[in-house]
């Protein structure tokens, strides 16, 4: 049977009625889809309790890019630089990560979803490279096809993410301005790109909890690496397993 992955929706308004509507890119969708998985897009709802009703159906979770993760999170204050503030998504995705976690569910994280990986097992970010990252190359091209190669990224020989993706190098678009700073428990940074920037992560002792700061869901089309990762990630979900502890209610509003 094909594995349910759980994605969750982003929030904004449509058409000149401005209705309010819950959605997610496409690319997640197809990448997951041709992987051999189902997707299944997880609103944001207003009562967050309501979540634990679809947690015990999901066999993994991607989380996926989007706004900044607020500085609160990780014990900051927010600087100018950071964008608008989306208080119930970060409470849903943070909670998500901690129960994908606690309970070793196979979890990918893309862009924001590897930062919110982060930040949910105690991490930091940088909350701009730009201003707080001296000699960074120029990560936000956002102006730019989101398939566009911008650089490349080095691997730690060895790593779980060099064996799955078939290299040591490889090439990547990039589409943020957030980055990890302090890596949180148990997160290993296994591949950064030229100017030393955190661009892949996993985490030990799960099953599959592994990271990219790029958009691979636009890549995997041509690019056999990519393609790889979410091959794993499906494979991975496939497998039923026990957990590494008895089913927990996860503290929703934690921070």
């Amino acid at each position: 049977m094909r594995p349910l992955i759980g994605i969750p929706c982003r929030t904004g308004h449509y058409g000149r009625t401005e209705r309010s509507i819950s959605y997610n890119n496409d690319a997640y969708l197809h990448a997951i889809e041709h992987a051999g998985g189902v997707p299944l897009l997880i609103p944001v709802l207003q009562e967050l309790h309501g979540i634990q009703a679809l947690l015990a159906s999901l066999d993994g979770l991607l989380l996926p890019g989007g706004i900044d993760v607020q500085p609160l999170h990780y014990q900051e204050e927010a600087s100018e630089y950071i964008d608008r503030a989306h208080p119930q998504l970060d409470a849903l995705e943070l909670m998500l990560a901690r129960w994908a976690y606690e309970q070793n569910v196979p979890t990918l994280g893309i862009c924001r979803g590897m930062q919110v990986i982060n930040v949910a097992l105690g991490g930091s970010l940088y909350q701009d490279l730009a201003s707080q990252y001296p000699g960074s190359l120029f990560h936000a091209n956002w102006d730019q096809p989101r398939n566009q190669i911008i650089h490349t990224i080095e691997l730690t020989s060895g790593s779980r993410m060099e064996k799955i993706l078939g290299v040591g190098k490889v090439a990547v678009n990039s589409l943020h301005h957030q980055a990890v700073k302090v890596p949180g428990k148990d997160v290993v940074i296994t591949g950064r790109a030229e100017d030393g920037v955190a661009e892949l992560l996993e985490v030990t002792g799960r099953r599959f909890m592994l990271a990219a700061q790029c958009h691979p869901e636009e890549l995997f089309v041509e690019s056999t690496p990519w393609a790889r990762l979410f091959q794993a990630f499906t494979d991975a979900a496939s497998l039923k397993v026990q957990p590494l502890t008895a089913p927990v209610e996860v503290d929703l509003l934690a921070s």
